[in-house]
């Protein structure tokens, strides 16, 4: 919204990434602004080698309380297609892409080709719950509630969610989520699969932060390749295409610094030190 300053809060720690969606009076709810805000640092990231994982959190009480229902009502400053007056002026590019940067932020979540992972307290909804379901890997804790609620607002689902849900929870869980637009606590979430850990309350950002570092300090050419796979066959890559993958990958892989140092730190029994390189 016009005004609205500091809509993400981002730092660099030990190689980690970290971008808090900062909108704690709305629970972090997306706008078009907080999107091409979180869009922006994601496209920076992407080619900052000083970056080697990404950690996505959210500021006061929630991670994102989805999509902000007064600018999807269509009575924001920026008119949105199918809910605002027909006859308000609507970017030719955003007529195409509606969801424009919201979109693309899931897009580049997966395909940034570098870990991106979750630490969730409190509600994760709607185009919130399909950008925690992008991200590799989600830490929650005992606040942690999560919903596909669109249709118990009268949307459609967006921002990929009709993608990850059912790879994630399976296709009739999938159904009853979109379907109900049930809300699911912490303990549901870890059953389902929404969460992949658990934490004690207050301790999601912590624990997802360590393990953001952990992976941070492995060979992050090997890791970025070896996510990029899974991501491929999990699309519906058959057996061949990623055996041929594998090969191409095997061979930028053991072109880096890092694969020498991991092969002779073995042959040496000393841990290895990783440069990203």
């Amino acid at each position: 919204m016009p005004g609205e300053e500091n809509l993400i809060l981002t730092r660099i720690e030990d190689n980690v990434g970290i971008i808090t969606l900062n909108r704690p009076d709305k629970l972090n709810a997306l706008n078009w602004e907080l999107a091409e805000a979180l869009l922006s640092t994601l496209l920076e990231w992407r080619d900052n080698d000083e970056v080697r994982t990404i950690l996505l959190s959210g500021s006061g009480r929630a991670f994102c309380a989805g999509g902000d229902v007064d600018w999807i009502a269509g009575e924001g400053d920026r008119p949105l297609p199918g809910t605002s007056d027909p006859t308000r002026l609507i970017p030719r590019s955003q007529r195409k892409t509606p969801g424009g940067p919201l979109f693309e932020a899931v897009r580049l979540i997966v395909t940034i080709d570098k870990p991106v992972i979750a630490a969730i307290h409190g509600a994760a909804v709607g185009a919130g719950l399909s950008y925690a379901l992008a991200c590799d890997r989600r830490f929650g804790d005992a606040t942690t509630k999560m919903s596909a609620i669109f249709t118990n607002v009268g949307v459609a689902p967006d921002c990929g969610i009709s993608y990850f849900l059912p790879r994630i929870v399976g296709l009739p869980n999938a159904l009853m989520m979109v379907e109900t637009g049930k809300m699911f606590k912490a303990e549901e979430c870890k059953e389902i699969g929404l969460l992949d850990e658990l934490v004690a309350e207050g301790q999601a950002f912590t624990t997802a932060l360590a393990y953001a570092k952990e992976l941070a300090q492995r060979a992050s050419v090997a890791v970025d390749m070896a996510r990029r796979m899974i991501h491929k066959a999990a699309a519906g890559a058959t057996l061949d295409e990623i055996l041929d993958y594998e090969g191409i990958a095997g061979v930028i892989v053991a072109s880096t610094a890092d694969a020498k140092e991991g092969t002779m730190s073995f042959v040496e029994k000393r841990k290895p030190v990783f440069r990203g390189v």
